[in-house]
């Protein structure tokens, strides 16, 4: 001690020494735990690639990235046993080249942020302008895309068609909804002359008994498409409120401040069934029906034209339409067109 007391260097070294063995360990440590993590990089990476290669691989997202300068985030979720791993691709693009998309793309069920098993995904085709982003959510079993929708990026898009069967497979009425509106009108001025004047012309002969049977039939024939077009309506109402609605900006089918307008059009067809089933010609029921019914389609055509066309008011505007030409003959005839022109028919 008295030694290192009398030379001033060696104390100085040997402090230095204890000084940086410390912080030498520490750097070790850090190295091997380094190399640990490097360790399960590659599996990460392999997986998002493997990701990204799936998400380039379908046809509709490479032809909207295509020529297109976008940037890339990805997000990983699940990865246990209920719920298997997969990643969120989100592309994004200026506004400069904001796009118009078009084409069949799956969605899923549930719009919960990150998908939820058991991801269930529906074929919907969707229309679509000013879009500058696009996400995509890639199931690493296959793995395999089950979700493809447009994102706000620096613009917000505007949605112009989100349908899905059978609607879906027929996309020069989707696109061009209106072009069965002259048809409708065109039959609902030939049913309101023809009526009328069978309604004079009838007036001055009993119905035989072919014609008791063509009244029948028709009668028939009228209660089973209210009774169908009630049950398409409540399945095509239920179908949009529990799925996916792209439209953010719009009223969604599943919000509350929509119910009254998504139970006119249904409550239309029962008035319907109801006028149909009992007895009395209820002429002045039935031309209220007739015009409440051609105003409640020419509203959702409209909603179709310069909103989003959905099955939803697709659906409307046509049942409604035809409820219109049914309740037009019935308005404008002379005793009720049932089972008979008169309490106790006589046919002689």
């Amino acid at each position: 001690m008295s030694r290192l007391a009398r030379s001033p260097f060696l104390l100085v070294l040997l402090l230095l020494l204890s000084a940086l063995l410390p912080a030498a360990v520490a750097a070790s440590a850090d190295d091997g735990g380094g190399k640990a993590g490097d360790k399960d990089a590659p599996a990460v990476n392999a997986d998002l690639e493997a990701a990204l290669n799936a998400a380039r691989a379908e046809p509709g997202v490479a032809a909207v990235l295509d020529g297109k300068d976008s940037s890339i985030e990805s997000a990983p979720w699940g990865g246990t046993a209920d719920q298997p791993a997969g990643y969120t691709v989100q592309y994004s693009w200026g506004a400069a080249q904001a796009a118009e998309v078009e084409g069949v793309w799956p969605l899923l069920r549930s719009d919960m942020a990150a998908p939820q098993p058991p991801y269930q995904s529906t074929e919907y085709r969707i229309l679509a302008r000013d879009v500058t982003g696009l996400r995509v959510d890639v199931l690493l079993e296959g793995p395999r895309v089950i979700q493809v929708r447009p994102v706000d990026g620096e613009t917000r898009f505007l949605l112009q068609e989100q349908t899905w069967a059978p609607f879906s497979w027929l996309p020069w009425f989707t696109e061009n909804p209106w072009v069965l509106a002259p048809v409708l009108v065109g039959l609902a001025v030939l049913l309101m002359l023809r009526a009328w004047l069978r309604s004079r012309a009838w007036n001055r002969r009993l119905p035989s008994m072919t014609r008791h049977d063509r009244q029948f039939i028709a009668r028939v024939a009228v209660l089973l498409f209210l009774l169908a077009g009630f049950a398409w309506q409540f399945y095509e109402g239920w179908y949009a409120a529990t799925g996916p609605s792209l439209d953010a900006g719009g009223s969604s089918a599943g919000a509350l401040a929509t119910l009254p307008l998504l139970l006119i059009p249904p409550g239309l067809f029962v008035a319907g069934l109801i006028l149909e089933l009992s007895g009395g010609p209820h002429r002045g029921s039935w031309a209220l029906l007739a015009l409440l019914s051609a105003a409640a389609s020419i509203y959702f055509l409209a909603a179709a034209v310069n909103g989003a066309t959905t099955n939803l008011n697709l659906s409307y505007y046509v049942l409604l339409g035809v409820l219109t030409l049914i309740a037009i003959p019935k308005a404008f005839s002379r005793g009720k067109m049932g089972w008979s022109r008169s309490a106790a028919p006589r046919y002689g």
